[in-house]
């Protein structure tokens, strides 16, 4: 008979664990840095350390800092929580981490909304958005130039 696994409560985990095959890494890493917020993220990367360290895995477990600070500090809580399951499922170590259940769904994103139609649109906004930081650095460059020429006529 197979060892029961224990339960977990962690909305963000359950999450994860659930779409971590399903989706691609980057539209997870999205969803979870637009849903959640930092201090969220920090609890359920705490646990999920806290659960792989107590596994005592045969290979070592890349350093993951517990607590980060300073700019993208959402992002960086994200790519640590990736990185950690990345390591969990690349040493089989998926099948034994607790079962991670969510207490409410409401408390847990929708991944349809990125799929189907919205996908669409959401590669269009980001197609302008890359526009945009493209004609934001030629903007600059002209208001230079322009700059540079005022200064000469008015001398």
């Amino acid at each position: 008979m197979a060892a029961q696994r224990e339960l977990s409560l962690c909305d963000v985990l359950y999450f994860v664990s659930n779409k971590f095959v399903k989706l691609p890494v980057k539209q997870l890493k999205s969803i979870l840095s637009d849903f959640y917020t930092v201090e969220v993220l920090i609890e359920a990367k705490v646990r999920l350390l806290s659960d792989i360290e107590s596994m005592k895995p045969p290979v070592q477990i890349p350093h993951v800092p517990r607590r980060r600070d300073g700019d993208n500090r959402v992002a960086r809580e994200v790519d640590d929580i990736v990185t950690s399951i990345q390591f969990a499922d690349e040493n089989n170590l998926l099948a034994t981490l607790p079962i991670y259940v969510s207490g409410n769904p409401d408390l847990m994103p929708s991944a349809r909304l990125f799929e189907g139609n919205l996908n669409i649109v959401m590669v269009m906004l980001e197609k302008m958005g890359h526009k945009v930081e493209e004609f934001g650095s030629t903007l600059s460059a002209i208001v230079r130039d322009v700059g540079k020429l005022q200064l000469k006529f008015v001398t």
